[in-house]
């Protein structure tokens, strides 16, 4: 039996553009702060905040194509306008939006805002990240459920 898959709109092919990107960031940051910090904390420090940057812009490029530009015309929207019962899943990913960045600005603002002379546990910097990326990764996962259920379309985990 052939399914009839829809076509990818535009708003969806942007939206696969984007997950590309975010995940190009959630390797960058993980090599990032798997690199060695001992010995070398204020190197390994820039590297990671290079590193939250590519991924701050990468997850608020997310946001924007999911939710639209002023919360409106995003991939949210296309989602309900299809498959109005995906609501709820709709409202949880949008809610989840605000806390993953925070997740990803205190590790960059600890590491930024940290006197010359301060030691910052490089171990704490790494598990805070660790669970931004998991956090991301959990949200990139149900975002792929939602898709697959809203137009039968994998967006991939890699090319």
């Amino acid at each position: 039996m052939t399914e009839n898959k829809p076509e990818m709109t535009p708003t969806l092919e942007t939206a696969a553009e984007i997950r590309a990107d975010l995940h190009q960031a959630l390797v960058e940051t993980e090599d990032a702060i798997a690199a060695a910090a001992a010995g070398r904390f204020l190197e390994w420090a820039e590297d990671v905040q290079k590193a939250l940057t590519h991924l701050h812009f990468s997850f608020h490029d997310h946001i924007e194509v999911a939710e639209g530009v002023d919360g409106k015309d995003g991939l949210y929207d296309e989602v309900l306008d299809r498959e109005p019962r995906l609501r709820q899943a709709v409202l949880t990913l949008k809610g989840e939006h605000p806390a993953i960045l925070a997740a990803i600005h205190e590790p960059y603002h600890r590491l930024k805002e940290r006197k010359p002379d301060e030691f910052i546990p490089y171990e704490e910097i790494r598990d805070s990240i660790t669970a931004a990326l998991a956090r991301i990764t959990k949200h990139r996962m149900k975002g792929a459920d939602l898709v697959w259920e809203t137009y039968y379309v994998d967006l991939g985990g890699l090319d």
